[in-house]
């Protein structure tokens, strides 16, 4: 597995709203070719850190362009660029 790790800031106030568009872009996430699966997690008022997992890091770079125009959308809402790190998977947990 590859992973996208992604935090954001928001402009103050807009939280509501960015989450709105999110939902409202949500499910054109299952078009993008070997993503298997995006959690995003609010670490603050205004920031949150979003965790996407590929099946490989071919996967994950194929689906740059796709990606790019899905969270152009969110854009509006930021303080400032996002900031973006990519690794592989080399521990995992799951309870069962």
């Amino acid at each position: 597995m590859y992973y996208r790790i992604t935090q954001a800031t928001f402009q103050e106030g807009t939280y509501d709203e960015a989450m709105t568009m999110m939902e409202s872009i949500r499910d054109r996430f299952s078009e993008i070719n070997g993503l298997v699966s995006s959690r995003l997690v609010r670490v603050s008022e205004t920031e949150v850190m979003g965790i996407a997992a590929y099946e490989s890091k071919e996967h994950l770079e194929a689906s740059q362009t796709q990606y790019n125009e899905l969270m152009g959308n969110m854009m509006p809402f930021l303080a400032a660029p996002p900031t973006v790190s990519f690794g592989e998977l080399v521990m995992s947990f799951d309870a069962e």
